[in-house]
């Protein structure tokens, strides 16, 4: 017998599904909008967290009643739990989406997992509240720690503009390539950031495939002359039935100069790498995914036609055991692990 939802009486109250930009954000309409947060709030718990979910921006999106995603001074994003998104994962997908646009218009996000995934709703028609517990949410309610009280010492800011104008960049990225997934390219990029190296290169490497096949079909297969030499290649690849292979694609792309010879060369040690990960679990050195993260924004920029985007200006070195202490001493870790064995 097939489950039916009852239908409560109590108004549900517009409900939305709602992510956080990260790290901790604040997002200011214009420079003189902040709350002036001092540190004497925060130790007293005195600041008033009603307007940390107050409304600041709306960006559009594709939704059959018109209804804006809302953005609130703490960095949450939501969309309505409409007809357009009625499950969890619609409003997961979409909320990557509008977060991926934000990364390929150079502001650092990362990935949404339905782990993460807060509800709320639209309450006075000026902020968002949240359901779910998270430490946004403590600090909305005034809840939270001193040492959780920090975050809103010294958050990231962004400006209401920049989010407009990196989101629009985005959009116009993500819709002109129509077979590229938004969230392999924001999973890829926070593995890449949390040095999560092995999902950050199979990440990587799908939209690289996505993005290869796209050159491929839009733009080689429709040039109108080919040189003899590319010529030939294409004919002895395709008699040996290899033209199917992305390597094979990858080769014709650079030969026909629609990528360069840097970005093929790049491909082609990142390709040889994943292979060894896939095939004999080999863990892929942090330099040959930090160098393909260095040419992808060239191929969305060959797919896009869009110059000087904005993920141009996101990168990802350093290293990534900065915070291990210079010098320790694990005298009582010894002690303890040998007075342990005498109780074993």
């Amino acid at each position: 017998m097939k489950y039916e939802q009852p239908t409560s009486s109590v108004p549900s109250y517009n409900p939305a599904w709602m992510a956080y930009i990260s790290p901790y954000s604040f997002i200011y309409r214009n420079k003189n909008s902040g709350l002036g947060i001092s540190l004497d709030d925060i130790n007293n718990n005195s600041y008033d967290g009603n307007k940390l979910g107050e409304i600041v921006a709306k960006i559009p999106i594709d939704s059959s009643m018109g209804i804006s995603a809302l953005i609130s001074y703490d960095g949450a994003i939501a969309v309505p739990q409409c007809d357009d998104f009625p499950t969890k994962s619609d409003g997961i997908e979409k909320l990557n989406e509008i977060q991926c646009s934000l990364l390929l218009g150079g502001i650092h996000t990362e990935v949404l997992h339905s782990n993460a995934l807060s509800i709320g709703f639209l309450q006075d028609k000026v902020r968002l509240f949240s359901y779910t517990p998270s430490i946004h949410t403590q600090l909305r309610l005034n809840w939270s720690s001193v040492s959780e009280r920090k975050n809103l010492l010294n958050p990231r800011v962004l400006f209401v503009e920049d989010i407009k104008k990196a989101f629009c960049q985005g959009q116009k990225i993500i819709k002109e390539i129509y077979n590229f997934s938004p969230f392999f390219l924001l999973n890829a990029y926070t593995a890449l950031i949390h040095r999560n190296n092995s999902d950050a290169l199979n990440n990587l490497w799908i939209v690289v495939e996505q993005l290869t096949d796209f050159l491929w079909k839009e733009q080689y297969l429709k040039m109108n002359a080919w040189s003899p030499r590319l010529q030939r290649c294409h004919s002895h690849l395709a008699q040996k039935r290899q033209l199917k292979n992305i390597w094979a694609k990858q080769q014709m792309l650079r030969l026909s100069k629609i990528i360069t010879k840097r970005c093929h060369k790049t491909l082609s040690t990142a390709r040889t790498t994943r292979n060894d990960l896939v095939h004999d679990g080999t863990v892929p050195d942090f330099c040959v995914i930090e160098a393909l993260w260095d040419v992808l924004p060239s191929l969305f920029e060959a797919c896009s036609s869009i110059h000087n985007i904005g993920i141009n200006n996101i990168c990802c070195y350093g290293d990534g055991n900065w915070d291990i202490p210079k010098k320790t001493n694990f005298d009582d870790w010894s002690e303890l692990s040998i007075k342990l064995n005498d109780v074993e």
